[in-house]
C-alpha cells in the first residue's frame, strides 16, 4: 500500500514538473519591465552601469511591446489585464509612449507614477 502512494506521488511530481511553462506576450511584456525598472531603482549600479542595462531592456521592451501589439489574440481578449494594460498604455509600452511624448523611457516612467525631476533633486538618499 504504501509503494503504491509512493509511486503515484512520483508519477504526480513527474508529470507536473514536465508540463511545459506558458508566458504569454503580455506576461513577457511585464517581467521585461519590471526588470527595466529595477535598474533603474538600484542603488548599487553607477551611471555607465545603469545606462548600459537600460539600454539593453529598451532593446527588449521596444521588441516585446511590437509583439503584444501585433497579437491578435490580444486584440480579440476581453479579459480583465488585456483590458487594463490597453487602458494603461502610458505606462505598459514604456518605450513606445516615451518615444511619443519625447521623453527618455526613465524620465517618462518617473513622471507616469508622479516623481520630478525637482522631486530628486530635493530628495534625500538615506542608506
Amino acid at each position: 500500500m504504501t509503494r503504491h502512494i509512493i509511486k503515484s506521488c512520483l508519477v504526480a511530481a513527474a508529470l507536473l514538473t514536465s508540463a511545459p511553462a506558458f508566458a504569454g506576450s503580455l506576461e513577457n511584456l511585464e517581467r521585461e519591465r519590471s526588470i527595466m525598472v529595477s535598474y533603474l531603482l538600484d542603488a548599487d549600479l553607477n551611471v555607465a552601469q545603469r545606462e548600459e542595462k537600460i539600454a539593453f531592456s529598451k532593446r527588449r521592451l521596444a521588441d516585446l511591446e511590437r509583439i503584444a501589439l501585433n497579437d491578435k489574440a490580444l486584440k480579440e481578449s476581453r479579459s480583465p489585464l488585456v483590458l487594463k494594460i490597453f487602458k494603461n498604455y502610458e505606462m505598459s509600452f514604456l518605450v513606445h509612449s516615451a518615444a511619443e511624448s519625447g521623453r527618455s523611457m526613465p524620465t517618462h516612467w518617473l513622471e507616469g507614477i508622479g516623481l520630478s525631476t525637482s522631486d530628486l533633486m530635493n530628495a534625500r538618499s538615506i542608506r
